[in-house]
C-alpha cells in the first residue's frame, strides 16, 4: 500500500515540489535515515611549488635577482662547506683593487671587499653531478633536508651555503648529499655561473 501511495503522489507532483517530496519519500523507504549521495572523492591537484608571493620580473623561484651575487670573506679551501651571503656589487674588481670587488651585503647592509664571489642560477637536473660546487639555502630544513626558501624575506635575509655534491644516489628520495653530509632537495640547488 505504501508503494502505491508513493507512486500516486509521484504522478501528481509538480516539478517544483518534486525534490522535497523525494526527500520525504527516501526517508519513508530508508526507515527515516537520511540518504547521502555517493560523490567520488576529489582528485588531488598537482602539488605546485609553494611560493607565497608573485616573482618580480627579474627574480627566480629562489627570489634571487639577476644582479645578485653570493659572497664570502674567506675561501672554501679544505673546508667541507662555508656560509655565503647575498650581496650586490657596488664597485667592480680592477688591478688596483687586487681583483677584489666591493659589495653591499643584503642581510645587514654592510659593505665589504672580497675576491670570493659568485653568480648563480637554479640547477637543471642534468647539472646535478658529483663534485659540482653548488649553493643551497640554509634557512628551511625539513626532516634534515634543506629546502628552497618559502618567501622573499626568508631568501634574502637567511644564510646560504657553498658545498660540493658528494652523492646523488638518493635523488629518487628527493635529495642529494653535499660535502659535510648535508642533504638538500635538488630544487634548492644553485650552480655557479661565474663572476661576471
Amino acid at each position: 500500500m505504501k508503494k502505491m501511495l508513493v507512486l500516486a503522489l509521484l504522478l501528481v507532483c509538480s516539478n517544483t515540489g518534486y525534490a522535497g517530496f523525494m526527500d520525504a519519500a527516501d526517508k519513508l523507504i530508508s526507515g527515516g535515515q537520511e540518504i547521502r549521495e555517493q560523490v567520488p572523492p576529489a582528485k588531488e591537484e598537482a602539488i605546485q611549488e609553494e611560493r607565497n608571493e608573485a616573482p618580480a620580473a627579474n627574480e627566480d623561484r629562489h627570489y634571487i635577482q639577476a644582479d645578485d651575487f653570493f659572497i664570502s670573506e674567506e675561501p672554501m679551501e679544505d673546508r667541507a662547506w662555508i656560509y655565503v651571503s647575498l650581496a650586490k656589487m657596488t664597485v667592480h674588481p680592477t688591478h688596483k683593487t687586487k681583483g677584489e670587488a666591493e659589495f653591499f651585503r643584503i642581510k645587514d647592509g654592510n659593505k665589504l671587499w672580497t675576491k670570493h664571489y659568485w653568480r648563480t642560477r637554479i640547477a637543471r637536473p642534468d647539472e646535478i653531478k658529483l663534485g659540482t660546487m653548488v649553493i643551497a639555502f640554509d634557512g628551511n630544513s625539513q626532516n634534515d633536508i634543506y629546502q628552497p626558501p618559502q618567501s622573499k624575506s626568508e631568501a634574502r635575509q637567511s644564510n646560504w651555503f657553498l658545498a660540493k655534491i658528494t652523492d646523488k644516489s638518493d635523488l629518487y628520495k628527493g635529495y642529494i648529499t653535499v660535502s659535510g653530509g648535508l642533504k638538500a632537495n635538488p630544487k634548492n640547488i644553485r650552480v655557479l655561473v661565474g663572476k661576471k
